[in-house]
């Protein structure tokens, strides 16, 4: 792959776009870096660089260069790295307020297929007896559980008192001492 290696006292002679696509058309705010965030139509170019200059967002349009299968009615849209998220928010608000065009022969389906589909109405007997089964599974439920359970559970230990007597260990040591 080559490379352009541009000496740093000649880029005091160039613009600081001098790396963008030749042809294209800025809207007059200063960026640093740049970065392609969209391709546009041709005929919202002017628009979009209007409200990026709006915005106080740098912004550079210009056509694709060298793309296989580019038509001529697209361009690139190039905008300030370091503000790239607000760009993308005035984009995608101008885009969202443009009129979609028709789609030929393009219909909505959802509905048709909505109104064919009916869910079967449960009568309002059999749901109440299916609540009623089922606290009553879990009523018995818990009772088996404390049948199995419950008497170990409810146990309540209570720690022994200190014996008061003369147990060994508890009163003065005393020493046999065995002669061998």
């Amino acid at each position: 792959m080559l490379s352009r290696v541009i000496p740093l006292e000649y880029l005091k002679e160039r613009d600081v776009m001098f790396w963008l696509p030749p042809g294209g058309q800025d809207n007059d705010v200063w960026a640093d870096t740049w970065v392609i965030l969209a391709d546009l139509e041709s005929a919202d170019a002017a628009s979009v660089l209007t409200l990026l200059h709006d915005a106080d967002i740098g912004g550079y349009v210009a056509r694709p260069s060298g793309l296989k299968g580019a038509t001529d009615h697209t361009r690139q849209l190039y905008v300030d790295r370091e503000q790239i998220h607000r760009a993308t928010d005035v984009v995608m608000l101008f885009l969202r307020g443009k009129e979609q065009p028709a789609m030929p022969g393009a219909e909505r389906i959802a509905p048709k297929i909505r109104s064919r589909i009916k869910a079967p109405a449960v009568p309002r007997t059999v749901s109440v007896a299916l609540q009623v089964a089922f606290m009553a599974g879990l009523i018995a439920l818990g009772m088996a559980f404390a049948y199995y359970r419950g008497a170990s559970m409810l146990e309540h230990r209570l720690p022994h008192p200190a014996p008061t007597s003369n147990a060994p260990g508890m009163s003065t040591p005393t020493y046999t001492v065995r002669r061998p």
